[in-house]
């Protein structure tokens, strides 16, 4: 059967593209080619199962998220579908949303799966035809159409739109199909790596202070001379650190590592973070604060707990080489500016990555070879990508499965539009 719109992957960038493309124009015939035995399998996991659908920030605000490159790309997505109407499609079946720190917005169920079950309800009442268990094999450009060969069967469509997904959680079916089939029609791919992920540090006394946490606090490092930062959460974990302002500055840092995923290369270079505990304070204040209170007899390490976790001021005061039991009135100058340096800017070296705990994809499809207004490939006629396929990653928060279904939505616009032009 000749299909108008063809669609493959059935994740939410997916599933949103063929909703688009069946209710732009109801006569489309739309097929879905999934290789899982349901949809949505990653995005039942996402938010630990409660599903952190999107960011509710201002566009604006969101855009500042992303490099100058990738926020000029993403721009129109992000219009063309606000948050709003993009929760209403939920609504109108039944859907309701609440929004949590840091604008972060879960369905009220706590539950992914009232979302994947929504997104199954719209294709039934669509009409799209759902192929699961389909295992896309070939893709070939055939002039005015494409012939998708699948494990099953033969399908041909005037449109194709690839959205399988990147190649982290690869048990839900993210093995990095859609970048080899992208590379086979010709498009170029950005080095694949992981995004979004923990750092393992080899330091016992470090890691043995397992949970102990501190907010809002600024983690940094070198890149071609650039400072890059981000601000959030740390948690101390078994084998190194993680929380939000490690997850969010892994996107970034990743860029240092010579990493392949598509090619299976792994080398890691060790690399040094540093930490400001103390990031609505500058120097000259912790300075006037620590002469303050060089008048008490107070030991340094019972001083160093307005700014620190109790247990982690003998780590701290350790590293640096401070006594431990030396008085704030018997505090050497020396010692003190080692301790001002490094409540601003702590070293802590990294061993390696959790690249399986990877939230996401880093790398993709060129963006210089997509039209941002519609999806479309500017190589290939009536070929669209989106979500984790592009050369887009986000922070955590909700942002990524807010571009996987923008540009699902535009991609699914765009493809139905075209046949009606």
């Amino acid at each position: 059967m000749m299909y108008d719109i063809a669609i493959i992957g059935g994740g939410p960038s997916g599933v949103l593209a063929g909703i688009k493309a069946a209710s732009s124009n109801s006569k489309n015939k739309v097929i879905i080619l999934e290789k899982n035995n349901r949809i949505g399998k990653k995005l039942s996991i996402t938010g630990q199962g409660r599903c952190n659908i999107t960011n509710n920030a201002p566009i604006r605000e969101t855009l500042k998220k992303y490099d100058k490159k990738e926020s000029k790309f993403i721009k129109h997505a992000l219009y063309s579908l606000k948050n709003d109407e993009f929760l209403d499609i939920f609504r109108n079946k039944g859907l309701e949303f609440k929004m949590e720190d840091n604008n972060r917005v879960f369905p009220v169920t706590d539950s992914a799966e009232s979302v994947v079950s929504i997104l199954n309800k719209y294709i039934e009442d669509l009409n799209i035809d759902l192929k699961l268990n389909h295992e896309v094999l070939n893709v070939l450009n055939d002039n005015d159409c494409f012939v998708i060969k699948t494990d099953k069967n033969e399908f041909i469509t005037r449109k194709l739109i690839i959205s399988t997904g990147g190649i982290t959680y690869q048990n839900t079916g993210s093995t990095g199909d859609g970048f080899r089939i992208a590379k086979k029609l010709g498009h170029s791919i950005e080095t694949i790596k992981p995004g979004l992920f923990p750092f393992i540090i080899n330091d016992s006394n470090l890691t043995s202070l397992s949970g102990l946490s501190f907010k809002n606090i600024k983690v940094s490092f070198k890149y071609n001379n650039k400072t890059i930062e981000e601000n959030g959460d740390l948690l101390i974990s078994n084998n190194g650190v993680t929380g939000s302002v490690i997850i969010n500055i892994s996107r970034k840092f990743i860029k240092l590592e010579d990493y392949d995923l598509l090619e299976n290369k792994r080398n890691f270079k060790k690399e040094t973070i540093f930490i400001d505990f103390v990031s609505q304070l500058n120097r000259e204040e912790i300075k006037d604060d620590i002469i303050k209170a060089s008048k008490t007899n107070k030991e340094v390490h019972n001083y160093l707990r307005k700014y620190l976790p109790n247990k982690f001021t003998f780590y701290f005061l350790n590293k640096i080489g401070v006594e431990l039991d030396i008085r704030m009135n018997n505090l050497k100058k020396t010692s003190r500016n080692k301790i001002i340096e490094n409540l601003k800017h702590f070293p802590i070296e990294i061993d390696g990555i959790i690249d399986k705990a990877g939230f996401i994809t880093v790398g993709g499809v060129s963006l210089n070879e997509i039209n941002p207004k519609t999806m479309e490939s500017k190589l290939i006629q009536g070929l669209y990508f989106t979500g984790e396929l592009l050369d887009i990653c986000g922070p955590t928060g909700g942002y990524n499965l807010q571009i996987a279904f923008t540009t699902g939505s535009l991609a699914g616009e765009s493809a139905s539009n075209s046949l009606n032009n």
